[in-house]
């Protein structure tokens, strides 16, 4: 049973087909052909090489734009579950298991069918028969989803590497939860209801330090017109459940120092020491506001910790700062990638300081005046497309996982974490391999 937001994702596919590494489209197919079940089961074997994804049925290309098909089907019962899984069994080694809904349209009122692949393979899947007539798909191969975008063989050694080490991670996440499962005969997911307290939590923590800064910036910088921070700003809160013992505020303050990052030149949750700056404590918490005269909001950090495990940071962004762009007009392809990445090694370095045992860490990512700023490639002068640009004010993306799991899946974390951010600019989807180079070039100490 998919959940609201689920079902919302599966309707913005159908209501703005696009195709993309991750996203196949079709037309209407004879799913009594074998023909056309070959041709779907080249499509989803390379989808779950390539980290999962989707493909709809039922769109034509016209002039550049996906459009709904006609003439339809009279009926969408071959588009079932199991005939859909009847085709993977039919052509895929190994097999596997995909789930198909019927998804209605918003202007038409149509339904289309969307097959969800998964992408947690621990070994590559091939072809094991050739289609009819050797056409669509041969035995014994590979695919893949390649630029273009295209199901093919794989083509270099560096989509193989990328095919194999997909596969690698997934084999080392079914591991470590054999070994929880055996060790500390808990899974790695908690229950449904423990998840929404510990988000319900998180918020309450995120809205309390809202406020607080907000009394910071009215009581130190009335008279600063305009605010700093007039364009926007990023937050980030997080939560570590695990079993531990709260330390004492001081102790806790050289937990923060040991726990600090180095992978770039300005981390979160600094703990500055000069006397002007440094943190302090409040409300049994520490507190830190590098909101000095004259400074950047990207430079003004406000950020708190409690020895409680819950952790928030306030933050202007780099772009409204540099002579090259306009202030609130632009918004960075590569930037939140790094933020959010450090963001996730601090709550791994910081959840073994405190717990030192299995645990659970909850995030919550908060983007603010986007509407209006076009997507641009300023740090890192990647090849980007102009004129992609947000409609909205705001995104909010919240996630959990096990802290032992941050290290092997970064890249995989950080894209989940970001794809509703990037989705706002006019559908704009990153790739795993740019946000594994650029985790790469991060933690290869190249400061930005």
């Amino acid at each position: 049973m998919l959940n609201h937001e689920e079902l919302r994702q599966l309707r913005l596919l159908v209501d703005f087909p696009r195709e993309e590494l991750d996203i196949e489209i079709k037309g209407w197919l004879d799913l009594s052909s074998e023909q056309d079940r070959a041709n779907l089961a080249k499509a989803i074997i390379a989808i779950a090489n390539s980290g999962g994804g989707f493909i709809l049925c039922g769109f034509q290309d016209e002039g550049g734009s996906w459009k709904p098909a006609y003439p339809r089907p009279g009926s969408l019962d071959s588009y079932s579950q199991d005939n859909i899984n009847g085709i993977v069994q039919r052509y895929a080694e190994p097999a596997f298991h995909c789930s198909v809904h019927h998804v209605e349209r918003s202007d038409t009122k149509e339904y289309f069918p969307v097959i969800i692949v998964p992408g947690n393979h621990t070994v590559p899947i091939r072809a094991k028969r050739d289609g009819p007539d050797l056409a669509h798909i041969r035995q014994n191969v590979y695919y893949i989803r390649r630029p273009g975008p295209n199901s093919e063989p794989p083509q270099t050694a560096r989509e193989w590497d990328e095919l194999i080490g997909r596969c690698i991670r997934a084999a080392k996440e079914e591991l470590l939860e054999d070994i929880r499962q055996i060790i500390y005969g808990v899974s790695r997911t908690a229950s449904s209801t423990t998840g929404e307290d510990a988000f319900d939590k998180l918020r309450q923590w995120e809205k309390g330090c809202l406020e607080r800064w907000e009394q910071l910036v009215k009581e130190r910088l009335s008279e600063e017109k305009p605010s700093r921070y007039e364009h926007g700003i990023w937050t980030v809160s997080y939560l570590v459940e695990g079993t531990f013992e709260p330390p004492a505020l001081e102790e806790f303050r050289d937990i923060l120092d040991r726990a600090r990052g180095h992978e770039t030149g300005w981390p979160p949750w600094w703990v500055p020491t000069r006397k002007e700056i440094a943190p302090y404590p409040y409300e049994g918490t520490i507190e830190c506001w590098l909101g000095e005269p004259g400074k950047e909001a990207a430079y003004s950090d406000f950020w708190r910790a409690s020895p409680q495990g819950l952790m928030f940071l306030l933050r202007g962004y780099r772009e409204d700062s540099v002579k090259e762009l306009v202030p609130g007009k632009a918004f960075d392809l590569t930037l939140p990638i790094w933020r959010v990445g450090e963001v996730f090694l601090h709550a791994q370095r910081l959840s073994a300081e405190l717990a030192g045992s299995p645990a659970t860490i909850y995030f919550r990512f908060r983007w603010q005046g986007l509407s209006g700023r076009e997507l641009v490639a300023w740090a890192s002068g990647r090849d980007q497309r102009p004129g992609q640009m947000a409609r909205q004010p705001g995104v909010i993306s919240e996630l959990s996982v096990s802290a032992e799991d941050i290290s092997p899946l970064l890249p995989e974390l950080v894209l989940k974490l970001t794809k509703p951010l990037y989705e706002i600019f006019d559908f704009f989807s990153v790739s795993l391999p740019m946000v594994q180079e650029e985790l790469s070039r991060m933690l290869g100490k190249e400061k930005r």
